[in-house]
């Protein structure tokens, strides 16, 4: 198969690349105007092009069979405009370039932000789709609609993927961040630290999405990708900080406080223009319990094939850290 993947220099990009070749497939990687291509698979084909500018894209997915659509702007420090111009407007421009180009198959990345960070309930793939206000969330409910209405009467054979927080080698936001906190000694444990952590290895992620392309069960499906074999954040903390070699960190900080706390170091973070150490995105993600059901994706193949502790001390062990 032809595959067209967008977003290709993120570190899922880079993971699916090699995935896809090694399967046998043909891959474009499309990348941004001086993107680097450092870790990019060889054997890829390398276009250049910008999601948010369509006319970029005029035609070169000609002759693609499948596109897999990575690209978003995710992370701290989204701005609206930033988010509707990359989530919303770049999704509607690959979209209506693949269903011109008759590259029917279309995978899109979405995320469980789309369920706005709902604690203590069953999210299964019908659950409400909540706005919460938040720039990354917002969007990629407003980008879903875009890619479903697109594919309207076939002209795109579209799958939505909502992972949640992916993980892996490569990964410059996750893991980078919690070691910078247990090193400088002043990590908290926030809440009770009994929430679950709600991971997937990329490795998991990108086998699935190879699985997919090929899958006619898959069209037309939203699927959660969570792993059930997950622990608490408190023996995450613990696993990572012995792999560190610093001790674990025992003070806690209650949710509410911590959601202060975090609002704080944001509003200075605009002041001195460094990034905040504590988020209230990362304060909700961490403080509650979540309960994201996959069972879909497990009947499609899904399978965690790399256990939580085991993919993390690889990750740290490896040097490989983005």
């Amino acid at each position: 198969m032809n595959v067209f993947v967008t977003g290709a220099g993120g570190f899922v990009g880079r993971a699916l690349l090699a995935k896809l070749i090694h399967a046998g497939h043909r891959v474009t990687a499309l990348l941004l105007e001086g993107e680097s291509a450092e870790g990019i698979e060889p054997a890829a084909k390398l276009i250049r092009g910008d999601i948010t500018r369509a006319a970029s894209l005029q035609g070169i997915i000609d002759d693609h069979d499948a596109v897999v659509h990575l690209a978003g702007a995710v992370g701290y420090g989204q701005q609206w405009s930033r988010c509707v111009e990359v989530n919303v407007e770049g999704t509607r421009n690959i979209a209506q370039e693949a269903a011109r180009a008759g590259a029917r198959r279309f995978i899109h990345m979405s995320s469980v932000s789309v369920y706005g960070r709902l604690p203590e309930v069953a999210l299964t793939e019908d659950a409400a789709l909540i706005k919460t206000d938040d720039p990354y969330g917002d969007t990629k409910i407003d980008a879903e609609e875009i890619v479903q209405r697109v594919g309207e009467g076939g002209a795109l054979q579209w799958t939505i993927l909502r992972p949640t927080v992916i993980y892996g080698a490569g990964d410059d936001k996750f893991l980078p961040k919690l070691v910078e906190n247990l090193r400088s000694g002043r990590a908290r444990i926030i809440g009770s630290g009994a929430a679950s952590v709600d991971l997937v290895h990329v490795d998991d992620v990108v086998a699935f999405i190879e699985v997919l392309l090929s899958d006619e069960r898959s069209h037309g499906e939203v699927l959660n990708l969570a792993d059930p074999n997950t622990c608490s954040w408190q023996e995450l903390l613990g696993v990572v900080a012995d792999e560190l070699g610093v001790p674990r960190p025992s003070k806690r900080l209650p949710y509410h406080a911590a959601l202060v706390v975090a609002g704080a170091m944001e509003l200075m973070a605009k002041v001195t223009g460094r990034p905040p150490r504590l988020t209230r995105y990362a304060v909700r993600v961490v403080g509650r319990q979540y309960r994201y059901v996959a069972t879909r994706a497990r009947e499609l193949g899904f399978s965690s094939s790399v256990s939580l502790e085991r993919g993390i001390v690889g990750v740290m062990r490896s040097g490989s850290l983005g």
